[in-house]
């Protein structure tokens, strides 16, 4: 059974409003003075004092803000947009990355027993084997060494 209109609308409608606050939050706590540690991801928070200071021309500066904004959404959106297609079957992970099967999206009353993966839990815990393989090594998100 595929997921209900009800549902997909919900899941949609709830993306959208994830994508504007988590890119409001972002931009407000950086044009506060954030602090690295305060970045969820990576998981150190990425940002080193250098990165911080040039983040500064934010305080005080709505257009900045608002321009900032605009780009995490956007950048929050592909990401989103991509998961839709690997769901929708329209696209495959990469080879080098694993093997993939599909996966699917169904309301929880037509699905069988899901098991204890939660795919919150393990976004996170990938996060240093992700490191490890990815191909592009010249820069990073982290200070981890």
């Amino acid at each position: 059974m595929k997921l209900s209109d009800q549902n997909t609308r919900t899941l949609m409608l709830s993306l959208h409003q994830k994508i504007e606050e988590y890119a409001d939050a972002s931009a407000d706590m950086l044009q506060n003075g954030a602090r690295s540690n305060e970045l969820i991801h990576p998981p150190d928070g990425g940002l080193n004092q250098a990165e911080r200071e040039s983040l500064s021309i934010l305080i005080n500066n709505p257009v900045l803000k608002s321009a900032l904004r605009k780009v995490l959404a956007d950048n929050a959106a592909g990401i989103l947009f991509e998961l839709l297609n690997l769901v929708d079957g329209t696209t495959d992970p990469s080879a080098s990355i694993g093997e993939w099967s599909g996966v699917m999206l169904v309301d929880t009353t037509d699905a069988p027993d899901l098991g204890d993966t939660m795919l919150h839990d393990e976004f996170f815990s990938t996060y240093l084997e992700w490191k490890e393989m990815r191909p592009n090594k010249s820069w990073t998100l982290d200070q981890l060494e």
